[in-house]
Parts: C-alpha cells; structure tokens; sequence
C-alpha cells in the first residue's frame, strides 16, 4: 500500500466494515442481521474488535491525509478530488458513524410527514421502526434545525418510512455539502493568494470531513457547502445571489448565516465603518428574510428558534462555555450554595454567547478579502468554544474559511493535527457512553494511533502561498 490513494481507500472500506459491527442501527435494519457481523454486534468482544477495525481504518486514512499532504507541500499536482471520491465511496451505504443524529433527523422527517411540528414535539410521539435507532436523550425533544433539512426529510418520509433508506437520503444532503466545498474552497484559496490544492487537501480531502460529513451524515456539512458557496458567489460580484444563499445555510444550521460578515466585505471592500455596518445590515436582512421565506414556503415554519437550547442538553467539554461554569456549579455545591449552583452554567453560558457575539460585532469590520475569511473562521471558532454546545465535528465549520486565510506553519499544524485527533477519536462518542472497558479500549487504542501521526507533523511544512494555481480535479 504504498500509494496514499491505494491506503486511504483500504481504510475507508475498513471503517465501512467495522461500522457494520460499531453502529447503532435499528433492530429492523438489514445490518442487524448479517450472519457475522450481526453475531458480533451482541458481544463485548466482538464490539472490541469492530471499535479496533475502526481506529485502525481511521488511522489508515489519516496517515493517507498526511502523506498526500506532504506531497501537495512539495508541489506536486495530485488528483484530490479524485481520491476524495474514492475515500468517500465505502461509506456510501455504510450505517451512521461515530453518532444517532442520523436516525433523528430521519424520524424529524417522518414528524413532518404524518402532520407534526417537529419544533413542537420529539420523535417519541412515532413508534414503529421510525424510532428504534433514535438516541433516548432525543426522543421527547423539539428539532433544533432549521426548515431546509425538515423540509426535505418530510418530502421523502412521504416516500418511504424506512428509517434505513431515509438515513441514505440525508446522507446525500452531506455529499452535495461536500460538492459545494470542493467546488467553493479552490476559488475561495484562489482570490486570497492562497495555494487551491493546499487548500483543497486541507479541507476537501480531510479524513475528518469525509468521516463526520459522508460517514456520519451530518447535515452541517450541508450548512458549511452553503455558505462556502455564499463567500464564492459573492466574490464575483453577485452579492445579492450571495446573501440568499446564506439565508439558506442559516435555514440548515443559524451559524451558516454568519457568512455575511465576508459577503459585507466583499460589498464594500474600501469603505469606512459605517458603511461597513450599512453593508453588513443589508447583507443579513435579504439572508433573514430568505431564512423566514424557507419557512414560510416549505410549511415547516420558524418555530425552531424556541428549540436552539436542545443541543445544551449535552455539556460538551468541547465548550468552554460548558467547563467554566460546570466547574463553576461543583464549587458552589461544594459551598452549599445548591440554587447559585443550579443557576451558573446557565449564566455562564449567557456571558459566553454574549462575549461571542461582541467579538463577532469586532470581526465584522476586516476588509480585505483574506481578512474576511479569516473573520467567518473566528467567528464560527467562538460560537463553538463560547457555545452551550460543541461537538467534535463542529470544528468542521471554521476549517474552509482558516484554510484559505493564508494561515501560517503553526495554524496549519493546529488545523491540521486538530483533524487528525477529531477523526481517529471519533469512535469516543454518545454511543459509548456509561460503557467503561470500551471507552477505556478505544481511548489506549485511539492514544497508539495517533501519537505516531502527530509526531509526523513535525516533518510537514504548509506550501507557500500563490496566486491562481488550478486544482487537478480527476
């Protein structure tokens, strides 16, 4: 396997295999009952060997990352595109990886189908198959995404209430998202000096990607494909255009609509403050008013503005947000102060979206056009890590815009082992948890994969930045 696109594709098929054995699927789902990964899916051993398959497989594609990564530094013109296709394949019509919010949005589009407001009730009110993959903290919970994914969940479930066959059709809202990225961030690399293929093998090619977007079926890969695009259109003067279609990356997930602090830039590149604020309130009010037209026309409504706080549900330690004030509420606990400790991660998680929002107020006013992307990247970075919620593949939104911000050796070296560590890491998630020995498996597991990887970081440089160098695309 000496070549990184020969051993990047064996990892991808190792991991779509051992997610026959890893994956929470419904009872009902023709995974279940495959004679030998079904068999193994009801042991504690056989689970430990599938989660072993799956670190390995993912590290296989990481040490393809980066040995592809090494070569593209040198400046050698490699098919990324092709061997994004290629690595992306196997986990087609693999089940869901590392995560149930696959299952969920299938039963939010079977709420839509039978007359529901999924903003107004969780999928528990369903039964049949619908639900027997949906993880238990969701079942009684409102929808916290916008229109768009509803919407479109709804017009399938109308087609099929299989809960395997609408977990695909997500799935493809996920490709397109990659489509979107891969088509947005060469031009997006290209028009602030920054090398397309180091920004393509950055982020399109991104085993990280590949594995939380197509794997998982996130639907914010869709959000950041939307708004990606959103910066592109816009930079070809059709600014309008542009901010419509971030009205539609707000109507996936609303941290999408904050590309319209690049799309402000880009309408006024030379202009003062005011009338930066006057192009940035322009920008946001046609994507608002796009937003509330999704709504209004798909019939789902905009009710999902009450369900924002769901994903707070989980306190991620991603956020943090979520560490101050958990730390916070234990201290005064510990003091007998039970009623200020009941109240502090949730003021703590108000002063953390507040200072979000002042910073975000500050980016606002970068000009130039790398600078603009470097503000979307920031601002998207601080919704996380001040956010009431974070996951690991929430990373995934600022990676695009740092990628292209003609960023450094050492952000380069953070996005880069970032990546490396959220994708071999991956299988440390919901579905393990309260399960002691494979956590503890996975984690000595995960530990051996990527320490060797990361060591490896030290021989990479970043490419030095140039101007308008075309990304081979088969």
């Amino acid at each position: 396997m000496r070549s990184p696109m020969v051993r990047g594709l064996v990892g991808s098929v190792v991991v779509a295999l051992a997610s026959l054995v890893t994956s929470v699927v419904p009872q009902s789902s023709w995974v279940a009952s495959l004679p030998v990964t079904g068999d193994l899916r009801h042991s504690l051993l056989g689970r430990m060997v599938g989660l072993t398959f799956m670190v390995a497989g993912l590290g296989l594609m990481a040490w393809a990352w980066l040995a592809v990564g090494r070569r593209v530094m040198a400046g050698e013109r490699l098919p990324l595109l092709r061997m994004t296709a290629y690595w992306s394949a196997p986990l087609l019509l693999a089940p869901p990886l590392f995560s149930r919010d696959a299952w969920s949005y299938a039963a939010q589009g079977a709420l839509v189908a039978n007359g529901y407001n999924p903003y107004d009730v969780g999928p528990g009110v369903l039964s049949g198959h619908i639900i027997e993959a949906v993880d238990p903290m969701w079942m009684q919970t409102p929808a916290p995404y916008g229109p768009l994914p509803l919407a479109y969940g709804g017009l399938v479930a109308h087609l099929t209430m299989n809960p395997y066959t609408l977990m695909l059709a997500h799935r493809l809202l996920a490709v397109l998202g990659i489509v979107l990225i891969a088509w947005a961030v060469p031009r997006l690399a290209t028009a602030c000096r920054v090398d397309p293929a180091f920004a393509t093998w950055l982020v399109v090619l991104n085993p990280m990607l590949i594995t939380h977007g197509i794997g998982a079926a996130h639907n914010d890969v869709l959000m950041i494909g939307l708004a990606c695009s959103a910066f592109a259109i816009a930079l070809t003067g059709r600014w309008g255009t542009a901010a419509v279609i971030a009205g539609a990356a707000a109507a996936v997930k609303l941290p999408g609509g904050l590309v319209v602090i690049a799309i402000a830039a880009v309408m006024s590149p030379l202009a003062g403050r005011l009338l930066r604020f006057a192009s940035l309130a322009i920008a946001g009010a046609v994507s608002v008013l796009t937003l509330f037209t999704i709504g209004a026309l798909t019939g789902v409504g905009s009710g999902w503005f009450g369900a924002l706080d769901v994903p707070g549900l989980v306190r991620s330690p991603f956020s943090i947000a979520n560490l101050i004030g958990m730390a916070a509420s234990g201290v005064l606990g510990w003091l007998g102060e039970d009623t200020a400790a009941a109240q502090a991660l949730q003021i703590v998680r108000l002063v953390g979206m507040i200072a979000a929002l002042g910073l975000i107020a500050v980016l606002s006013l970068r000009s130039s056009i790398h600078y603009a992307a470097r503000a979307v990247g920031i601002a998207l970075l601080v919704v996380v890590v001040l956010g009431p919620s974070a996951h690991d593949w929430y990373f995934l939104w600022c990676l695009p815009f740092l990628a292209v911000a003609r960023p450094g050796r050492k952000l380069t070296m953070i996005m880069t082992a970032v990546s490396l560590i959220f994708t071999i890491a991956a299988p440390l998630n919901s579905s393990l948890r309260g399960a002691t020995i494979p956590i503890l498996t996975t984690t000595a597991l995960v530990i051996a994969a990527a320490l060797p990887l990361l060591n490896h970081l030290r021989t990479m440089h970043p490419a030095r930045k140039t101007a308008k160098v075309p990304v081979t695309a088969a």
